[in-house]
């Protein structure tokens, strides 16, 4: 089979290699979409823990945890699933490649279901955490939530929270315009260019002030989702920072999805004076897997239109640079069963 192999820092090759064995526990899927992680943009670009969401052959390391097709093969143990179901496969690498192994279990292997499309279930996994952001954030009808980082995940959380039907204010961050305006679509009802303006003063505008309790005035922002982290090449300070300066007293909440490229330095005053909760925010649950799913599937969220480039797998190396174009690209999806001189 064809695989994009990770080579090293900002290396892909395209290879024909063996194709992976099934034990009796397995399923053997025929990869149509797989989806372009931030987690795998870090390790292309920064070598960041590469031993971990890929699957090892002979032949090198394949990444890719954000894959779907159709069920080519199965264990003789297997139950959920028979050849020809269309499924998502999820938490393990190897998705970059025309076909996959994967184990028959709940939180690895999920049905699609009718009308969600390949592409679509792709984003699956991302879906899912966005909407575990938005539970754990435990949002309360009136209030105020700001939300930085316009990728798959912080749209995801806009999707999740008018998805569940909140009745809040949302506060679209980010430094590219297209995200920001795929953000109003999606469910923001005021965005801020980071680039353009003060974060703190523009967000503070829109929600307003309230007292501390020494009476000093503060942000009336009671929610943050910081789904960017730290990203060295970015300048500024980190979103921690900011969310520690916007949020209100007391009841504040800070979820913390984004991942850390290095060290940062930060001034906790307000983390000690506000108390706000710090939550961190890593993965998903099984649940929300199924959410995620039936959301795409009544209509309620449209993940295909956060896809803006597919690529077939012989241009993987492509695909990534594509997906580091932060300015234009939102999710970059391969279409390993596609080849070449189709997608021409």
């Amino acid at each position: 089979m064809r695989a994009a192999l990770y080579m090293g820092l900002k290396q892909i090759d395209i290879a024909e290699i063996g194709p992976p064995q099934i034990n009796d526990s397995q399923v053997l899927i025929n990869v149509e979409a797989c989806g372009i992680c931030g987690s795998d943009l870090h390790t292309f670009r920064e070598d960041w823990q590469p031993e971990k969401n890929v699957t090892v052959y002979p032949e090198g390391r394949v990444m890719g945890h954000e894959f779907c097709g159709i069920v080519a093969a199965t264990g003789k143990n297997v139950t959920r699933a028979k050849v020809g179901d269309r499924v998502v496969g999820m938490s393990i690498g190897g998705g970059m490649a025309q076909q996959v192994a994967v184990y028959d279990l709940p939180g690895t292997l999920c049905k699609i279901p009718d009308g969600v499309s390949f592409v679509a279930a792709a984003t699956t996994e991302p879906m899912a955490d966005s909407l575990r952001i938005a539970r754990l954030s435990d949002v309360q009808d009136g209030e105020n939530v700001a939300v930085f980082g316009m990728g798959i995940i912080g749209l995801g959380v806009l999707q999740a929270y008018r998805a569940m039907g909140k009745k809040v204010k949302l506060i679209a961050v980010d430094t590219s315009n297209v995200r920001l305006k795929k953000a109003l679509q999606v469910g923001a009802d005021h965005v801020v260019n980071a680039k353009e303006q003060d974060v703190v003063s523009a967000i503070t505008a829109l929600c307003g002030m309230s007292k501390t309790v020494f009476n000093e005035d503060a942000p009336n922002v009671h929610v943050v989702c910081d789904c960017v982290g730290y990203i060295m090449k970015m300048p500024g300070v980190p979103v921690l920072q900011t969310a520690l300066d916007l949020i209100c007293d007391r009841t504040g909440r800070i979820m913390c999805f984004g991942i850390f490229e290095g060290d940062v330095k930060l001034n906790l005053h307000n983390l000690i004076f506000k108390q706000p909760k710090l939550i961190g925010v890593m993965g998903y649950d099984d649940r929300d897997v199924s959410d995620a799913l039936a959301m795409m599937a009544d209509g309620r969220i449209d993940r295909a239109g956060l896809v803006t480039h597919q690529f077939p797998l012989e241009r993987a190396a492509e695909a990534f640079q594509a997906q580091d174009n932060y300015a234009e690209a939102i999710k970059v999806v391969l279409l390993p069963q596609q080849s070449a001189a189709q997608s021409a």
